[in-house]
């Protein structure tokens, strides 16, 4: 749980640097991007995690394939939302890609748009997925003298 909010933090620096200074895609305050970048970071990642806690090793495939195949094409990230058929344009907003790409957009280049809606969607997927990180099923627990090892990941 720490390595994913320490690495959210630094990659989410990394990232408005790259975005903001080096390639010029954003503009406005540096840090408020940064922080934006740094929770769509925590929550993807957290996403990712939480099933990885809820379901064991086939979580993390099951969460990639979910950010990458279902979330990342409702995202509208490369079109208005509004050209996306309803109601997947709307559900779209509501996970993390979409939030993001919004949020990003908005604090970039609409400056007087609300964005509530958007932090709070992705600071509750980084709460979800965080939470559910920390699940301790008892189909999921090594028996005694078990290993991690033992037990290979496989999707």
């Amino acid at each position: 749980m720490t390595t994913v909010v320490v690495a959210a933090v630094g990659a989410g620096l990394v990232l408005a640097g790259i975005l903001q200074g080096l390639f010029g895609a954003l503009q406005g305050s540096f840090w408020l991007k940064a922080a934006a970048c740094a929770v769509t970071i925590a929550a993807i990642a957290a996403t990712v995690t939480g099933f990885a806690g809820l379901l064991g090793p086939a979580g993390v495939g099951l969460g990639a394939a979910f950010t990458m195949l279902f979330a990342n094409p409702l995202s509208a990230a490369a079109l208005p939302v509004e050209f996306l058929l309803q109601p997947w344009g709307a559900i779209g907003q509501l996970l993390p890609p979409g939030a993001a790409a919004t949020l990003l957009r908005s604090l970039s280049h609409f400056l007087d748009a609300a964005t509530a809606g958007q932090w709070t969607v992705l600071l509750l997927w980084a709460a979800a997925g965080l939470a559910l990180t920390l699940v301790d099923l008892p189909a999921r627990r090594l028996r005694a003298g078990q290993t991690a090892a033992e037990h290979p990941l496989t999707v």
